[in-house]
């Protein structure tokens, strides 16, 4: 009876997702982003994996005197890409050079990072050096939750001294990411990552099922509108 009794509900409640979805799914993306108007920092801290949208922001921010300098994180090559180019944060410093950024202003964070945790934890060593030194992180708009969780977990106290601000990304709008191939991709794959960071880092068993469901509706609701879509190019003409 039990059963009988969560496969209706389960039912109940996969029907009003998909009638209600143009409400709910913008909801789940702007979840994600937690970015804020810019304020007057030391650096702007350009994150990795983001290089044809995050250093133009950047650049926007140091030209109108929001910080001093820019820092950018030495990433670690994806596996087989080690001679095929350049290092991502020598990318990223020609990108900032051609804009117009000098490079006695552009830092180098080091450490080889894999991952946005490894990237604030080399953040938090420059903070220890520099005690009163103010950042704002530049990064996707989906991508400001995870990284400003990351901060709160590893800086602890020294989070008051990072800010966050979204770069904005070709392809992707909140209100429409379902839509688009790109945007359905970063919703998406950033709950992923979300629910790895609950397991991985001890983030809580509530958020990891709530991600999880909800990553499950909007596959199963893109899922459901290319099936209608086929089904009615399939379909003959009557008449």
């Amino acid at each position: 009876m039990k059963r009988i009794w969560w496969f209706f509900f389960c039912l109940f409640i996969s029907v009003l997702a998909i009638v209600f979805h143009a409400r709910w799914l913008p909801s789940l993306a702007r979840f994600l982003d937690v970015g804020t108007t810019p304020c007057k920092a030391d650096y702007v801290m350009v994150m990795g994996g983001g290089i044809e949208n995050r250093p133009f922001t950047a650049a926007v921010l140091f030209k109108k005197g929001w910080c001093k300098r820019i820092l950018i994180s030495e990433i670690q090559p994806s596996p087989g890409n080690e001679n095929l180019l350049p290092p991502e944060h020598e990318l990223t410093t020609a990108i900032l050079r051609t804009l117009g950024v000098p490079a006695d202003r552009i830092v180098i964070l080091g450490g080889n990072h894999a991952a946005t945790f490894h990237e604030i934890d080399s953040l938090g060593q420059l903070l220890r050096r520099e005690p009163h030194a103010r950042v704002v992180i530049v990064t996707d708009a989906v991508h400001t939750r995870r990284t400003r969780w990351s901060v709160r977990r590893i800086l602890g106290e020294e989070a008051a001294r990072v800010s966050f601000v979204s770069a904005p990304s070709d392809g992707y709008d909140a209100d429409t990411w379902w839509q688009s191939g790109e945007g359905f991709f970063m919703v998406t794959s950033e709950y992923l990552k979300l629910l790895f960071y609950s397991f991985r880092y001890g983030w809580g068993i509530p958020l990891t099922a709530a991600g999880g469901i909800l990553v499950i509706a909007a596959i199963a609701w893109r899922r459901f509108r290319h099936i209608a879509a086929a089904s009615g190019r399939s379909t003959p003409a009557v008449g």
